[in-house]
Parts: C-alpha cells; structure tokens; sequence
C-alpha cells in the first residue's frame, strides 16, 4: 500500500490527451524533444530525462511500475526496458552518468502504423540497401528528417552513388565535405534545405548512411 501511494505521487510525463502517462521517478527533469516525431510510419512521442538515481534504480521502478510486462535489453552501454499498453508501446533507455543517470523515453502509437511502410521513400538508394531507421519531425520550426540504411557497397561507391543522384535532384556540394578512406562527412545544399550525410565503411566492407535533411517546405514524404 505504501508503495501504490508513492507511485501516485510521482511525476508523469503528460504526452498527449489519449496517449498514456509514462511515470517516472521523483526528482527527475524531464524534457520534451519535439512536438510531433514519425518513426518508421508511426506517430511518436520522445522526451530526455536526467536522474539523482543510477540506472539500476531506474530499472527497478519501471519493474514495479509495470510489474511482469516488460522486457530488458543491454544496448552498448545503456539498459532498455519496454513497456506496451494498448496500443502504445514505450521504451526507456538509460545509463550512469556521474552520480546519477541520463535517459530517453520514446513511446509509439501502434495503431499508426502503415499496412505497407515505405522507409526511405523519396530517397535515391543504391541496389540492396537496407533502410531501418526514418525519423521525421513535420512540426520542428525548420521540419527534419534522419533516414538510417547501410549497404554492401564499400564507402567510396556510396558516395559516388548519392552524389550523382543527388546533384540530378537539384542538391548542390557545400564546401565542408571531408573524406577518409573508409568514412565520409558530406554537406548539400538545395534552395534553404540543408542535408548532412554521414558514410562510414566497416571491416566486412559493408557501409552505414545516415542522412539528416532540414528543409523549411517540409521533409515528410
């Protein structure tokens, strides 16, 4: 009893009218990251926190909060518990930082999610590439959009490729493009849209392209 009236007395993070609350643990700053994200086709929520208690304690609370309904993983050096509720579906991810711990909330409304999702669409892409990740956020005051895929082809053939194709859509090279031999930093340019693309070739000659694009006309396709 005295731990069902504690939870009650905590903090939530208020995401939306019809979207559930996320608890968290007293003494915890909390902070939004955008008004609106789509995450791979889906309508998403995130927010950034930083806590007095270590991740372990942080685990624990979402143990209790949840109870059996969860399921932790170990990513690089942060823990991930998740949660699904309905038809959201919430992830927390934390690690130790100095004497506490910093962490990210991201909760997913499943119902939004596309019959047959287009990751990537719009985006020129070389025969064989993967696309797992496309973060857009259509409400930012500048609209962005992050677009993760990788490929077999090594990092200077990736380059090769988007800069062809991307000067044939109108983008033109800004000036600080910087290249390795195995990884490349490359700015574009396109009216008032900006785009960042980061290649990076690993030792099994496969490569890892990130995109980010912001473009005051819009970024969702």
């Amino acid at each position: 009893m005295r731990w069902l009236a504690w939870l009650a007395a905590v903090p939530s993070v208020a995401l939306a009218a019809s979207w559930p609350e996320t608890p968290v643990p007293a003494e915890t700053q909390v902070s939004s990251v955008a008004k609106r994200i789509v995450y791979n086709g889906m309508d998403m929520h995130a927010s950034v926190f930083d806590s007095r208690e270590h991740s372990a304690d942080i685990l624990a609370f979402y143990r209790k909060a949840w109870g059996d309904k969860v399921v932790v993983n170990k990513m690089g050096g942060s823990q991930v518990i998740a949660h699904r509720e309905g038809d959201y579906f919430t992830t927390v991810e934390v690690a130790d930082v100095g004497d506490g711990s910093k962490g990210k909330i991201g909760v997913v409304d499943l119902a939004t999610a596309p019959k047959h999702p287009e990751l990537g669409k719009g985006f020129a892409q070389p025969e064989g590439t993967k696309v797992f990740n496309d973060i857009a956020y259509p409400d930012d005051p500048v609209p962005a959009r992050t677009v993760a895929m990788s490929n077999g082809l090594s990092a200077g053939q990736n380059v090769e490729y988007f800069r062809e194709h991307l000067l044939a859509d109108g983008w033109k090279a800004a000036d600080d493009n910087r290249c390795a031999s195995t990884s490349c930093v490359l700015s574009y340019e396109r009216g008032s849209g900006k785009m960042t693309m980061v290649v990076v070739q690993d030792r099994d000659d496969h490569s890892q392209i990130v995109i980010n694009v912001q473009d005051p006309n819009g970024v969702t396709p």
